[in-house]
Order: structure tokens, then C-alpha cells, then sequence
């Protein structure tokens, strides 16, 4: 019997990475969580989510491996929607993590992809601000 419920929940969390082993996330687990997270937007899975991002984050904070470093005021987008600091961390965290090269056009570029793909988080305001701040980086 064909159940439409089962398949929204499966379009919202497939691919989710299973929990880490004995509950600690590792380097790999991070990766994969972060990348998938980036794809879903802040609305995918609620079921998954807020876990995700605990465990992601906690890893990040405790990592000898990388260091992220933000300076707010480099990031005007956060006065509109304070919410995206944590997947900006988690964005240069996985630059890090794949040793690619901070490119910050990019990376606002997946922040912005990220917020338009979260239904609460996404208008008119927070567009500008990050048009805005498009145009910071040019300079």
C-alpha cells in the first residue's frame, strides 16, 4: 500500500548520515553530515537536524585539526538572520576539512544557497543583505 507520508519524510531525510558509532562523531561522519546538511537547508529533516548539527558542531569545537574563526562584523548577514552563524561554521569547517582554499565569495554563495532552501529563514531582507555583502567582498 502506497503511504505519501513515508515518502515525504523519505524526501526530506534521505541520504542523512547514520549516527555516529558510540555517539561521537568522527572526521568522515562530519564531512558526510556537513555536506548533507548543506543540501536539505535549514527546513530538511527536523527529525534529523538539530542532532546533526550538535554533533557536527561539537566536533568542529573540539577538533585539534581545524580552527574556525569568525569575525561577525565581516558577515552582515548575520544582523538579518543570526541563525546562519552555525552553518557558516560549519561551511569553513568542511573548506578546512577538504583542505580547500577560503574563497569567501563561495563560501557566502553556499550560505546563500543554504538559506533559500529554509522556507523560515529566507526573504526580501535577508536577500538584500546578502547582495550587500556580495558587494563588500568585491572590494
Amino acid at each position: 500500500m502506497f503511504n505519501p507520508w513515508w515518502c515525504f519524510a523519505c524526501l526530506l531525510c534521505g541520504g542523512a548520515p547514520d549516527w555516529p558509532e558510540n555517539g561521537e562523531a568522527t572526521r568522515e561522519w562530519v564531512i558526510d553530515a556537513i555536506e548533507w546538511r548543506l543540501q536539505k537547508g535549514a527546513d530538511g529533516c527536523e527529525e534529523y537536524t538539530p542532532a546533526i548539527d550538535a554533533w557536527s558542531l561539537e566536533w568542529i569545537a573540539n577538533s585539534d585539526e581545524i580552527i574556525v574563526e569568525i569575525e561577525t562584523e565581516q558577515w552582515p548577514v548575520f544582523d538579518a538572520e543570526p541563525r546562519l552563524q552555525g552553518t557558516l561554521i560549519q561551511i569553513l569547517a568542511l573548506e578546512k576539512l577538504n583542505m580547500v582554499d577560503h574563497n569567501p565569495k563561495r563560501c557566502l554563495n553556499t550560505l546563500k544557497k543554504y538559506a533559500k532552501r529554509s522556507g523560515d529563514i529566507w526573504d526580501e531582507e535577508l536577500e538584500k543583505t546578502f547582495d550587500e555583502n556580495f558587494e563588500l567582498i568585491k572590494q
